[in-house]
């Protein structure tokens, strides 16, 4: 179902009203009252935004998902352009939540068609609490400089809450680092997640309350970290033994994957090159 007009007409307005303080160069975060949701959708809580030097946008927003729930993020950044019917967005996130899975995409608006378009897949995930996703900011056809618009739509059945809109000022372009620098974007990325496992193996050996909740933190900080790492490294997260062969109308290409080193949860990772499924039409 989607938002009414007026509940856009309102986002708008809400935009209007920020005041200066609410700007940031890379971030921004916006909360949202509880209590305000209409019907049975659940309470959005804060979301944060922040936009990295590789040109990446991370997204957290609190939330206990549910089942046939989904939340979508919109993105403004052309006030020239964008879809009328969802508050001028020139760009979305979803995620759709289902039998304790969640599939996400995103969409880009075409003015040729005048209707979304289906964009990069995201890396999110949920956690207790939370839904987090990471993105290329070209994968949501987001440019430099830009002053981008945010704001996020809970539905559930009929009923539906909304949070925002928060806003990130983003400078001009970056200067071109060439290869080097994105192959030490990713060699950081990946030493960052693999720090974060050593604390949280080691954090698990203690006991009591406040052991318990650094060791959810540090989940959810791990969680976040290895999706940057995805996008910074610009590889999927393998699962399972690499393919031999293509279904007809695939292939087979080489490409990064990130494996872990070892077995258990907190096995290193390590960026390799393997054989993955191709079956984008070409």
């Amino acid at each position: 179902m989607s938002p009414p007009r007026t509940l856009f007409a309102l986002i708008a307005v809400l935009a209007l009203a920020l005041p200066a303080t609410a700007m940031a160069a890379t971030s921004s975060s916006f909360d949202d009252p509880i209590g305000d949701a209409v019907g049975d959708a659940p309470d959005l809580g804060v979301t944060t935004v922040s936009v990295g030097e590789d040109d990446t946008i991370v997204v957290d927003t609190r939330i206990a998902p549910r089942p046939e729930m989904s939340v979508t993020w919109y993105f403004d950044y052309s006030p020239s352009s964008g879809s009328a019917a969802d508050g001028g967005a020139d760009a979305k996130v979803v995620a759709a939540f289902s039998q304790g899975q969640a599939l996400w995409e995103s969409d880009r608006w075409d003015a040729a068609s005048g209707k979304f378009s289906a964009a990069a897949r995201p890396a999110g995930a949920e956690y207790g609490g939370g839904a987090t996703w990471t993105l290329a900011l070209a994968g949501l056809g987001i440019p430099r400089p830009a002053t981008l618009r945010i704001w996020v739509i809970s539905e559930l059945h009929d009923s539906l809450d909304a949070a925002g809109p928060g806003t990130v000022v983003l400078s001009g372009p970056l200067g071109a680092g060439g290869v080097a620098e994105q192959e030490q974007g990713c060699t950081t990325a990946i030493g960052r997640t693999n720090a974060l496992q050593r604390r949280t193996r080691k954090a698990m050996r203690k006991q009591g309350r406040a052991a318990h909740r650094r060791v959810a933190r540090l989940r959810a900080k791990r969680l976040r970290a290895l999706m940057t790492t995805e996008q910074r490294c610009g590889a999927e997260v393998g699962s399972g033994s690499p393919p031999r062969s293509a279904p007809e109308g695939c292939r087979l290409v080489t490409k990064p994957v990130l494996r872990q080193n070892g077995t258990g949860t907190y096995a290193p990772w390590a960026l390799k090159s393997e054989a993955v499924v191709d079956c984008r039409q070409r």
